[in-house]
């Protein structure tokens, strides 16, 4: 996930604004995720975090069979990337890459799966996971969040003007995304919210 770590730390360093709301959205909100998105030449990541109450229903950790049946089965879900965003089929997007886990403030409790459809492998877990463990340092082990990553390779990237998000048919919860975004025309944020379940890209 360099390219999309990389993309943003740039437009945090030249917008404020960005860098404000960036540290907005770091705070635990209930019905609210987040998602990082960068467009650079052929390439698209997604990095979206998730409250665990929005995803299964609660944010302790899952010690019941019926709990860690629920986590699995979210984990499931987001590893197909079509259950969670949809990009126009004029661009032709190859996924290449998914992540998706459960991570929460007590590290050794962390349920993951990792798909590399590229190289790259080791690289993208590591960096993953320090970003979680970054971004959860300090938090009670009850407040969890599902993480998920994707990489696409696009024939017409160009063709990336707007992005559905299924993810809110297959989580009730979740209310709304904040969104920040950079592509080769520059950087932005938008809200997504369930009754308008799109982001249109500059």
């Amino acid at each position: 996930m360099k390219i999309i770590q990389l993309a943003l730390l740039t437009s945090v360093a030249t917008t404020p604004l960005l860098a404000q709301e960036r540290r907005e959205m770091d705070v635990h909100v209930h019905g609210v995720s987040t998602l990082e998105l960068a467009v650079e030449g052929s390439v698209i990541e997604m990095n979206l975090h998730a409250p665990g109450m929005d995803i299964v229903g609660f944010e302790y950790e899952a010690g019941t069979d019926a709990d860690k049946d629920a986590v699995a089965a979210a984990i499931r879900v987001m590893l197909l990337p079509e259950n969670i965003v949809t990009l126009p089929e004029a661009a032709e997007c190859r996924l290449t890459e998914v992540l998706a886990h459960l991570h929460s403030g007590d590290h050794e409790h962390e349920d993951e799966e990792h798909h590399d459809h590229a190289e790259g492998e080791d690289h993208a877990h590591e960096d993953e996971h320090a970003e979680g463990e970054d971004h959860d340092h300090g938090q009670s082990a009850e407040h969890s969040e599902f993480h998920a990553s994707y990489s696409f390779a696009c024939t017409h990237p160009e063709e990336i003007t707007t992005i559905g998000f299924p993810f809110f048919d297959h989580f009730k919860s979740a209310q709304q995304i904040e969104a920040q975004y950079v592509t080769d025309a520059g950087a932005g944020s938008a809200e997504i919210g369930r009754d308008a379940p799109e982001l249109t890209l500059n």
